[in-house]
């Protein structure tokens, strides 16, 4: 079957969907620039990151997720696990129509299995991390090297260059204008003189001249960054969130003052509390996400530990025995510190149930360990424990997946009937 010169195989029904769609809302990605945001950990809080940065300086700019979609300052939940390949292209075509210039769209696995983004050619493409243990996983690499073919002929690869696997996945686009960034002294754009207590702040020296997409010329230069986020993991999504806004035209002296005004990210090592004693909201979810979480509080002061965490449900007995491993470690060697987990029955659906299995594993680890814990099947019953616990100068980490999404909504509706 022959649709606008392209031939379409008879039983690839989503392909011949996504023609038709396209042919019916008039070719949106023509007419839009497309930031894609890739890696096994740090997506979201580098796209966050890059559309604040682009709608403090000016930029009709959209935000594209599996969770959510802004146009501007308008918010709308979503989730692809519900959506069907339309919706992409209703969400574009209203973006177009409100005036929408860029859209920063954090692209997931799912997208690519589903075929949502098919026929996307992206201006741009950052890379965070690919992490050693995800390449084994099946169709990881293959899906991965998919990402490059929708890259636009004049489109930028921003990339970490700390991150030796990101190599692997870059054979595609050698001719390609590309960017690099991250601690290593050949980085086009690196940090020096880094704090990270009691949020980020650096030097970022951009150490080779980037000629942006509106022919500004950048020098070469070092300017101070001081945002509202925690942990050096976050260093280098800044970093790859200053390379790409610095593409389109965005001066250091505007990424600085944008900073100002950036409050963090929810849900990504966020402080909810911080008063008597502090809770920060992380999703973590995977062992490198913990990793990354357990490094960052090591810096923070505190005088006893309650972890309360979701155990991610339909994440697999593999994932959630590798986390439980991960979790025990970190806490052999941490001073004061008890662990909750939860369910969550009370917050999650049927995608996120917590399966009998997985919750034995989590556990078993544990005891395996000695390491004591409680367990609440209710999310609201294992932070209510965990607030009467809490003491002057104590910390509440709230973790895990999709099961502790109701985390910082409950444990304020607790404060608020604790006060």
């Amino acid at each position: 079957m022959l649709i606008e010169g392209v031939e379409i195989k008879k039983n690839d029904k989503k392909e011949l969907a996504w023609h038709l769609y396209n042919k019916k809302y008039d070719y949106p990605f023509e007419k839009i620039k497309i930031v894609g945001v890739i890696g096994t950990n740090g997506k979201t809080t580098t796209a966050k990151i890059i559309y604040h940065i682009l709608k403090e300086h000016g930029q009709h700019v959209g935000f594209l997720s599996c969770e959510e979609v802004w146009f501007d300052e308008e918010k709308i939940k979503t989730s692809w696990i519900y959506c069907d390949t339309e919706h992409v292209f209703k969400y574009f075509d209203k973006m177009i129509k409100k005036g929408i210039q860029i859209v920063v769209m954090k692209v997931d696995n799912y997208s690519f299995k589903e075929a949502f983004i098919y026929g996307i050619k992206f201006d741009a493409l950052v890379y965070t991390n690919i992490e050693t243990e995800y390449i084994n996983h099946e169709g990881y690499l293959d899906i991965q090297n998919r990402i490059g073919k929708h890259l636009s002929e004049n489109g930028v690869v921003i990339v970490n260059t700390d991150n030796k696997n990101n190599s692997m996945l870059l054979e595609d686009m050698k001719n390609r204008l590309m960017i690099t960034y991250g601690l290593c002294s050949k980085a086009t754009i690196t940090a020096s003189s880094i704090d990270s207590t009691p949020s980020i702040r650096f030097n970022c020296c951009i150490q080779r001249g980037i000629t942006a997409r509106n022919d500004i010329e950048i020098d070469p230069m070092e300017f101070p960054v001081s945002i509202n986020l925690l942990g050096k993991h976050n260093v280098y999504n800044t970093l790859a969130a200053i390379a790409a806004t610095l593409i389109y035209g965005v001066l250091p002296e505007d990424i600085v003052k944008a900073f100002q005004k950036f409050k963090g990210i929810k849900r990504r090592m966020y402080r909810i509390y911080n008063d008597v004693y502090q809770i920060i909201d992380d999703m973590s979810h995977d062992p490198p996400s913990y990793e990354a979480l357990f490094e960052t509080i090591q810096s923070i002061d505190y005088e006893n530990l309650y972890i309360v965490n979701a155990i991610i449900g339909n994440g697999g007995v593999d994932l959630n025995k590798n986390n439980a491993l991960l979790i025990a470690n970190w806490m052999k060697a941490m001073k004061s510190t008890k662990m909750i987990t939860t369910s969550s029955v009370d917050t999650v659906d049927e995608n996120y149930k917590v399966l009998d299995k997985e919750k034995e594993i989590f556990h078993k680890i544990f005891e395996e360990d000695e390491i004591v814990y409680e367990h609440k099947d209710r999310l609201k019953d294992a932070l209510e424990l965990a607030l009467l616990y809490a003491g002057k100068n104590d910390l509440i980490l709230l973790l895990g997946g999709h099961g502790m999404d109701e985390g910082e909504n409950l444990v304020n509706k607790l404060l608020k009937e604790k006060n």
